[in-house]
């Protein structure tokens, strides 16, 4: 198992990737309610109680990991989570016309970059 860092940073590498390909990929994050708040590397954040500590912390994480894609952040409430998974860390592959065609319990950068290049066959 990758450790956060080198995970983050494959993850920011392949939207670089995704980015900069002629067939129009964007890989989005949608950030939720923060799963380890006060728990093992995240012992100092506490969970955010309104929508714009929520935005602040969502901020910070996309600075402090250098995160190229766009971060939206989610209702306070966790709205997409009805619309695509109750799952913490998902990720979805959604064409041009709006279909999915994959989904990952989490953001594997070497499942998702098998799903991309499949996709684009």
């Amino acid at each position: 198992m990758r450790c956060l860092n080198a995970e983050l940073e494959l993850q920011n590498r392949l939207a670089e990737e995704a980015a900069s390909e002629s067939n129009q990929i964007e890989i989005l994050i949608i950030y939720q309610k923060e799963p380890h708040a006060g728990q093992m590397a995240f012992k100092n954040i506490r969970q955010p109680e309104s929508l714009e500590e929520r935005i602040e912390l969502a901020g910070r994480m996309q600075e402090e990991y250098e995160m190229p894609m766009p971060v939206l952040v989610d209702t306070m409430e966790d709205q997409s989570r009805a619309y695509f998974s109750e799952l913490p860390s998902p990720v979805f592959i959604i064409n041009a016309q709006g279909q999915i065609q994959a989904k990952f319990p989490w953001p594997d950068v070497d499942q998702i970059r098998d799903a991309l290049a499949a996709n684009a066959e």
